[in-house]
């Protein structure tokens, strides 16, 4: 018997009388790749329907921005325990929502909180859909009542433009999930202030992988995995946290999704354009991604991606189906943990405050290469295929660099960028308010060159030319002038921090520009600070 889930929101509206070419007006259904029918067979719709948007009857797109703004709209208009807030607006003036789900609407800070991003990548729109499946879910009924164990924090889009364009990318080029380090975006920097103000103690990021065409170029195979699963692997992530990703949560994703019927595995991807390298990469382990960032705030940050590019609206319940079982197996076992998981987020968050001045930071790391088997689908008949690869693993980790942790970081007072963008992460920066002399190290250059960042698929596609640095950290002495800027790492977010501020890794802020290093505008504090250099 299939599940019909209520929703009397369209009708009320008048959105069914939306054209479908309205909505998604870049998606273009000519450019889908059909499968076999032999493919299409394994993945039967799931015993449940959706009424969101997306699901509209007849529907040949995706659901459109206004469509998404007026769902949520109704929805807060019918239930007590949903509150619909307005982030701030994308490069193109869309308006990027926020979704509030908790006990009559009130978040409490006693409480765990989960944060669910759905659509970072315009053209992966299960994830928005799912988001907005699961606010349906949460608002009344049986789910409801989880709400007196857990708050509920859920972005359906973040990314509006992309959404809307049925594009990767931001409206300026940029990758919204390789730019929460950098925030050289509004939509990044709306994603950080939201973290910043709930402090999630869980972070899941919904996103959906490419079914053929790499895989059929490079192995003649498809994927024939529904759901794709990585915690935060990255350079200085709290260990407690990481094993909790991995046994509290991913494990039980993949239990639920076995019950279900589901099949789960590890994340990876390969290259585009180069069918000889059959290469295929877990995903990245900078601290660029929403998950690796996430994960250096101290929370569980999960990744989920679901089969769906390329496939237009193919299977589009069942993908919707894996993310909303996903995630509703995470919002039940943050709920069950409760003040468990309160004290795991808040110890690791201490334990990166008393690591300073304390040991080595990592400064940055790659995967590790081996080989894997993996099992895929014949592109033709649809049997199981099974390929040997070169895999490069995300854990362990492959130490590139690594250095001794400081106490500290002094800015100049003209680095203004670079102190807004710690801030906007949440790190406190103090103000010198008198000269005094500090013990410091100096970045002395040994190289520089032209560079690209590189995630597990090759280089970015912003494709912002960085500046590769090799530098030696010099003891010596230096007066800072009043205005000068303290970053201390005697703080939780002490290895977000040191991934900006340490400039020879592909991300810092000053291989992006964001920040010089020369003439003293970035020094480290090996020791403590001056006493009343700041009020």
């Amino acid at each position: 018997m299939r599940r019909i889930l209520p929703f009397r929101f369209l009708c009320i509206l008048g959105l069914t009388s939306l054209s479908a070419a309205s909505a998604s007006a870049q998606f273009d259904p000519a450019k889908v790749w059909v499968e076999p029918p032999a493919i299409a067979a394994r993945f039967p719709d799931p015993p449940v329907s959706y009424a969101t948007p997306g699901f509209r009857a007849g529907r040949t797109d995706f659901a459109s921005h206004a469509e998404v703004l007026a769902f949520l709209d109704e929805l807060a208009r019918q239930s007590p325990n949903v509150r619909v807030e307005r982030l701030g607006v994308s490069q193109q003036g869309r308006e990027m929502p926020l979704v509030l789900l908790a006990d009559q609407g009130r978040i409490d800070p006693a409480r765990p909180t989960v944060m669910v991003i759905g659509q970072q990548h315009g053209n992966e729109p299960a994830g928005g859909e799912a988001v907005l499946a699961l606010a349906q879910q949460f608002a009344s009924g049986p789910g409801a009542a989880l709400l007196q164990k857990v708050n509920l924090v859920l972005l359906p889009r973040g990314n509006p433009d992309g959404a809307e364009h049925f594009t990767r990318v931001t409206a300026n080029g940029i990758d919204v999930n390789r730019d929460h380090l950098l925030l050289r975006t509004p939509e990044a920097r709306l994603i950080a202030a939201a973290t910043l103000r709930f402090r999630p103690q869980v972070v899941l990021d919904l996103h959906e992988f490419t079914v053929g065409g790499r895989w059929i170029d490079k192995f003649g195979a498809v994927m024939k995995y529904d759901g794709l699963l990585q915690p935060a692997t990255v350079g200085n992530l709290d260990a407690a946290i990481a094993a909790s990703a991995q046994r509290d949560y991913i494990d039980a994703i993949q239990a639920a999704f076995t019950q279900a019927g589901l099949q789960g595995f590890k994340y990876h991807t390969t290259s585009g354009g180069k069918s000889a390298d059959r290469t295929v990469s877990m995903g990245g382990v900078q601290p660029d991604t929403g998950r690796n960032v996430s994960g250096l705030h101290q929370a569980v940050s999960l990744l989920l991606e679901v089969r769906g590019v390329g496939l237009g609206r193919a299977h589009f319940a069942r993908r919707v189906y894996t993310q909303v079982l996903a995630a509703t197996t995470v919002i039940e076992t943050a709920a069950r943990q409760g003040p468990t998981l309160m004290q795991l987020t808040a110890q690791a968050g201490q334990r990166a405050k008393a690591d300073a001045c304390h040991g080595d930071l990592v400064v940055e790391a790659w995967q590790t290469t081996t080989r894997q088997r993996l099992d895929f689908l014949d592109a033709k008949s649809g049997e199981e295929k099974a390929v040997d690869v070169e895999w490069r693993a995300a854990e362990p980790l492959k130490i590139a660099n690594a250095r001794p942790r400081p106490c500290g970081y002094l800015l100049a007072a003209s680095e203004t960028v670079a102190v807004q963008r710690l801030q906007l992460l949440g790190v406190r920066v103090e103000r010198i308010d008198s000269a005094a002399p500090w013990q410091i190290e100096r970045y002395e250059i040994l190289s520089q060159s032209d560079g690209q960042r590189q995630d597990a698929r090759g280089a970015i596609e912003d494709g912002e030319a960085i500046r590769a640095f090799r530098v030696r950290p010099r003891m010596g002495r230096a007066v800072m002038p009043p205005g000068s800027f303290y970053v201390s790492l005697a703080q939780p977010l002490s290895p977000l921090i040191s991934a900006a501020l340490e400039p020879d890794s592909q991300n810092s802020y000053a291989a992006n520009r964001l920040l010089e290093i020369g003439d003293d505008k970035l020094l480290r504090v090996p020791g403590p600070a001056p006493a009343g250099v700041w009020h």
